[in-house]
């Protein structure tokens, strides 16, 4: 999966709860859903099914869902 970056607009996933498969250097799930621009979260690379998910806490009519991984040379130890 990688560095995971979402950005919200209105979002129900803001500051909900995320898990991942691993986590890389402190880079924790819950960074993906924390509103900033600045933060990341990110799985090792040696994580051969990689995956990552954010709890709604309620049930939605999702329109929407964006995941971006991001191909930063700064973070090629991320998954």
């Amino acid at each position: 999966m990688g560095c995971v970056f979402a950005h919200f607009i209105d979002s129900v996933a803001l500051s909900k709860p995320a898990y991942q498969s691993s986590t890389y250097s402190q880079m924790l799930a819950g960074l993906a859903v924390d509103g900033r621009y600045d933060t990341v979260s990110c799985t090792y690379i040696s994580d051969v099914h990689p995956w990552w998910a954010v709890d709604l806490e309620a049930a939605y009519s999702v329109v929407r869902v964006t995941v971006t991984n991001d191909h930063n040379t700064n973070y090629r130890k991320c998954r």
